[in-house]
């Protein structure tokens, strides 16, 4: 009988994937997250923190304690070869679903008629001014990749979400001159979306 393969949320892999850029200590991760791929998965600095004890029970990362002086001691990770395998494993597998769009726009949108048409004016012009900052800070963060080189991967990753940046801001664009003071589904404009 074969050995069933160990298996762990996204997140872990994530923090997996995070970890072959060297060893890290929870705080360097949250960090390194934020830095990177935290546009689109920004887990909790708890979860981050539990993923890192689930993969060094795994054995999928290890665990050194480094004395500070002037702070308490803190723990590094790095991953193991069994952690690398795991991870190349997930990677070879997609995703059994499309990504679920989760975002408390949408939800303020979604009832949006309750407050009327400046609030969703209002709501949409904070979004859209919100997707502008990404698209520069992911300008920023194309020039260096473009200046740094490196695998291609990454800055797909980065299209992808300038791509879905832009797509907002020009949603709000149109989108605004859908309100109209009765809130009502503008006729004869099918197919638009």
């Amino acid at each position: 009988m074969g050995q069933t393969k160990a298996k762990a949320p996204d997140t872990a892999y994530g923090v997996l994937g995070m970890l072959t850029f060297g060893e890290m200590s929870g705080y360097d991760l949250t960090k390194a997250i934020e830095g990177s791929i935290g546009f689109f998965w920004a887990p909790a600095k708890s979860q981050l923190y539990a993923e890192l004890r689930r993969l060094v029970t795994l054995g999928w990362a290890r665990e050194r304690e480094v004395e500070q002086t002037d702070r308490p001691d803190k723990r590094i990770y790095t991953i193991t070869p069994a952690g690398e395998e795991a991870l190349r494993d997930w990677l070879g597998t997609p995703p059994a679903e499309f990504d679920p769009i989760k975002s408390p726009f949408l939800i303020r949108l979604f009832f949006g008629h309750l407050a009327g048409p400046e609030a969703v004016l209002g709501l949409i012009a904070e979004h859209r001014r919100q997707a502008e900052a990404l698209l520069e800070a992911f300008g920023e963060i194309e020039t260096h990749l473009r200046e740094q080189g490196g695998p291609l991967p990454p800055y797909l990753t980065l299209t992808y979400g300038m791509t879905y940046a832009r797509g907002v801001v020009d949603w709000c664009d149109r989108a605004r001159k859908d309100i109209d003071p009765g809130m009502a589904i503008p006729r004869g404009k099918g197919g638009k979306g």
